[in-house]
């Protein structure tokens, strides 16, 4: 008999959640149940099908928790995560169940997905992990000057439920990074599951200024306290490349330099970046530079 499948999708009541639901509903690996978590205090227009449930965190628990709180109200063999902008291909499931190993009951799918944005999108990720590779490894190191070439992104992700029995998505609301902590966390209670990501893009991913993913503010701080928690300090490759990329660009996404001296220091004292991510860091170093001075050529050109 083949796994049943339960859908997990928290949100805040936006529009697209319909276009999300639609997407597992029509699977053509079925799916046993989608359940919605409601985190605001708002009731969403879902599609009328049996398989549809809708529950309330009591607003403001964050993603994390939210996801959780539809696991443990759902029944299926597999858990599926989606995200209330994104849309999965309607092979997603039967792809990616096809892949997974048979002589392991406990696995972790993921996929390749577009991104949806202004100018078109792409497809990503450029590399996919390998079946036993550190996660960690694989997400933070950087083998060029493009930022995301690695991803494992949330609404591409498939698994046994008893992993989120076991290890709990628990993140506040406002953690950051919440997915690659939890998958980290789960390597490291069960360090021989293969995580099997397909190359075939499965899932489409919206980047566009009404995702909430987005933000142009300074988070590099918090991203830095993420770094130092949950990087191996001994793999000061990993750490360094890091501490230049992602707080880095948060830092130039909310036109901080304090945030970009703090990323840089940080790489340097807790790290030793590789050549890409240093390159990386003079790149978007140049661009804040940029940024700043276009600013003050704007000011001083309406006095």
């Amino acid at each position: 008999m083949k796994p049943s499948v339960s859908v997990i999708i928290p949100t805040i009541g936006r529009s697209s959640l319909d276009a999300a639901v639609r997407s597992a509903l029509a699977q053509t690996y079925p799916v046993s149940e989608v359940i919605v978590v409601v985190d605001s205090d708002v009731e969403p227009v879902v599609p009328e099908d049996d398989r549809v449930t809708v529950i309330h965190t009591g607003g403001g628990v964050g993603a994390s928790r939210a996801r959780q709180s539809g696991i443990e109200k759902s029944a299926g063999d597999v858990i599926g995560l989606l995200d209330d902008d994104d849309v999965w291909l309607p092979n997603k499931l039967e792809v990616q169940m096809a892949s997974v190993p048979t002589d392991s009951a406990l696995w972790i799918a993921s996929s390749r997905f577009r991104t949806v944005t202004a100018d078109g999108g792409s497809e990503w990720p450029l590399r996919l992990i390998g079946v036993h590779q550190p996660v960690d490894q694989y997400l933070v190191r950087f083998h060029s000057l493009r930022f995301g070439g690695a991803s494992a992104q949330t609404s591409t992700l498939l698994f046994p439920r008893e992993i989120a029995e076991t290890v709990p998505m628990n993140l506040p609301l406002g953690a950051v990074h919440d997915d690659p902590s939890w998958l980290i966390d789960v390597r490291r209670r069960f360090p021989a599951i293969p995580i099997v990501q397909s190359g075939d893009v499965l899932v489409e991913y919206d980047m566009t200024s009404a995702s909430l993913s987005r933000t142009d503010t300074d988070e590099s701080a918090a991203y830095i306290q993420w770094g130092k928690e949950y990087l191996d300090p001994s793999d000061r490759r990993s750490r360094g490349d890091y501490f230049l990329t992602s707080p880095l660009s948060s830092a130039v996404s909310g036109r901080s330099v304090r945030g970009v001296i703090r990323s840089l220091a940080a790489g340097v004292r807790y790290g030793r970046p590789g050549k890409w991510a240093w390159g990386f860091a003079v790149v978007s170093t140049l661009r804040l530079v940029l940024m700043k001075v276009m600013g003050l050529v704007a000011r001083l050109a309406k006095r």
